[in-house]
């Protein structure tokens, strides 16, 4: 016991760390729909209505995460749904907006700066005097398990991203992406993509174009 205390009084950052998980732990049960054993968001973030977030076991969002589950903008209603499985880590700065879904499965890393949505903004209504008064076109989001979401990229519609797909830094994804590929770009086109035969990453052509559909997109 006494070199508990010793080691506590030394560290700091680990006595910050232990008083931070009783102190949000308990709460954080309540708040949302699911909040798993083990996780940890940390401070400054913005969430808003927790009751549609479900967080898995041993899930880690760094600093300055914003997550919205948008029920209203404008004249439409939503019911939205973000849930996030266990063992995802996200670093600083993500943000994630869910209308309808946005599911983030086991084992998926989120790089800093990562936007995630399953929604895009209605432009084609020139008569409104902004693109914010038009509606929004909802569908939804998945990212299978074991994704590799480098720094800044954008998922900015909803899209169906399989199982260990890396999408390299500042890449932007508009379409769904097949598993075991590395997508880059703007918008992010595959360019290798793991053959399970000869267990090698192989190069995709530059002109090759595959399309990966794996959901409904309507409501």
């Amino acid at each position: 016991m006494k070199k508990i205390f010793i080691f506590f009084k030394k560290n700091t950052k680990a006595k910050k760390m232990i008083l931070y998980r009783l102190l949000t732990c308990l709460p954080n049960r309540f708040q949302y729909a699911r909040f798993g054993k083990g996780s940890l968001i940390y401070f400054p973030m913005l969430i808003n209505n927790k009751k549609c977030i479900s967080i898995g076991e041993n899930v880690t969002f760094r600093e300055h995460l914003r997550m919205d589950a948008i029920k209203c903008m404008n004249d439409q209603h939503f019911t939205p749904r973000i849930i996030i499985e266990d063992n995802v880590h996200a670093e600083q700065d993500c943000q994630i907006f869910a209308t309808n879904l946005v599911h983030i499965k086991k084992n998926v890393t989120l790089s800093s700066h990562v936007f995630i949505t399953d929604a895009e903004h209605e432009y084609r209504g020139v008569e409104h005097e902004s693109i914010l008064k038009q509606k929004l076109k909802c569908g939804k989001t998945i990212i299978d398990e074991e994704v590799f979401l480098g720094i800044g990229v954008r998922v900015i519609k909803a899209v169906h991203i399989g199982r260990h797909a890396v999408i390299g830094a500042n890449s932007v994804v508009t379409k769904d992406i097949p598993p075991y590929s590395v997508v880059v770009g703007n918008p992010a086109k595959i360019i290798r993509k793991y053959n399970h035969n000869t267990k090698q990453w192989e190069a995709v052509p530059s002109d090759s174009e595959e399309h990966y559909e794996v959901f409904d997109r309507s409501l």
